[in-house]
């Protein structure tokens, strides 16, 4: 692919990599907040620092008012910039993270900075940019749910923002590539807590207790049958319960054991008619066999779903900036989560993904992983892309009207 200026995509490397260097866990983004406004201030773009606590709102205005005298449209562009508490294992990188035990192993590093270059571009564009961009420099992605709170904290309003658009760089497609898809885009997701009493007794002796072990044995077993048998095979869902505890010696039988896990489902209604049918089943199974079963449901992230006509919008100008040859319409949703979906939830929104994958011998690590290194080149597509997209959708909101 080719850059298009080099000058400002040399700038991008070095804000990326400043940001790479440094990372911070959700929630702990004070050093990262005080960077994003350090550049926001010397391109005299205004924004409120501390939006759930360690998040940043800016504010690019262009044109207030349409031909007619309307209010011009306001749209908003989100930015995740988070790190995980991963250490990372890339020493061949002289920008590698300098923060033991905390790694941009997700990609965020260069989300922040794309956004940042592209409120740049849009500053730029002054009085003809057709409209008002409000950027979400948003905290806690990997964690608590930033988005959410940082919504609550207002930031879709004051200008009231219209639509929203969000990306995140992809390891399964290459720079000059973006994918994209239509409606349901990732999943619900929702944590689970199981806990199975029984009664203790002798392991030789064990019509004398109720085995709680054997109890979660045919509670787990019977739960596959929920995503099997109850759920349509056109839809999706998952149950997995990933830790298992219980019992304290072998010739025991266990009193109790607790379980957690994870439900993912894309369907509002197959969402809470899973999480009925697995709260019921459990403490079914439980009471056939003498013991109890209490299942604590915590509810997570909602699902991501994009909206048709600002997907349209994403979509043209893609294919009008790196040619319909490297637009890819992505058929499945995932089942992963992303709480970009709160925004998406709030107002019509698109959220697609972004080329990054490298073409050296070894290739790209996958997201979340101590070897992450993806192609910054990817950054200088982000940046047309979204400076494009704001114009496309400033002026198609102004259509709407």
């Amino acid at each position: 692919m080719e850059i298009k200026d080099q000058n400002e995509y040399e700038e991008l490397l070095q804000i990326r990599r400043d940001f790479h260097r440094h990372p911070e866990v959700s929630g702990k983004e004070y050093e990262t907040m005080e960077r994003i406004c350090g550049y926001l201030t010397e391109w005299g773009i205004p924004f409120e620092k501390g939006v759930a606590d360690t998040g940043v709102v800016a504010t690019v205005v262009g044109t207030e008012t349409l031909a007619d005298g309307r209010p011009a449209p306001v749209i908003g562009i989100r930015a995740d910039i988070d790190a995980l508490p991963i250490q990372e294992e890339n020493p061949q990188l002289d920008y590698a993270s300098q923060n033991p035990g905390v790694m941009h192993a997700c990609g965020h590093d260069l989300h922040t900075t794309i956004a940042l270059g592209t409120a740049r571009r849009l500053k730029n564009m002054g009085k003809s940019l057709p409209g008002t961009v409000k950027f979400f420099f948003q905290p806690n992605e990997e964690d608590t749910g930033g988005a959410e709170r940082m919504i609550e904290a207002g930031c879709l309003e004051n200008p009231h923002v219209e639509a929203v658009l969000g990306l995140h760089v992809s390891e399964e497609c290459y720079p000059g590539q973006i994918a994209v898809r239509y409606g349901k885009m990732y999943a619900a997701s929702d944590m689970l807590v199981l806990d199975v009493y029984g009664k203790s007794a002798h392991g030789a002796h064990p019509h004398e207790g109720i085995d709680a072990i054997a109890v979660t044995m045919a509670i787990l077993n019977a739960a596959q049958t929920i995503v099997s048998r109850n759920t349509s095979p056109t839809d999706s869902a998952v149950i997995t319960f990933g830790t298992i505890n219980g019992g304290n010696v072998r010739n025991q039988l266990a009193d109790h054991v607790r379980l957690t896990g994870i439900i993912r489902t894309i369907d509002d209604q197959t969402r809470k008619d899973t999480k009925a049918r697995l709260k019921k089943l459990c403490e079914t199974v439980a009471e056939s066999m003498g013991a109890k079963a209490e299942l604590t449901i915590i509810e997570s992230y909602r699902p991501l779903i994009n909206t048709d006509w600002v997907t349209d919008v994403v979509k043209n100008v893609a294919e009008e900036t790196l040619g319909k040859d490297n637009v890819i319409l992505e058929k499945e949703p995932n089942l992963g989560t992303e709480d970009f979906a709160f925004f998406a939830a709030s107002r019509p929104s698109c959220f697609f993904h972004l080329g990054c994958a490298s073409d050296a011998p070894d290739g790209c690590a996958t997201l979340h992983n101590c070897h992450f290194n993806p192609d910054e080149r990817g950054m200088a597509v982000g940046v047309e892309m979204q400076t494009a997209n704001a114009v496309a959708l400033l002026k198609k909101l102004a259509e709407q009207r």
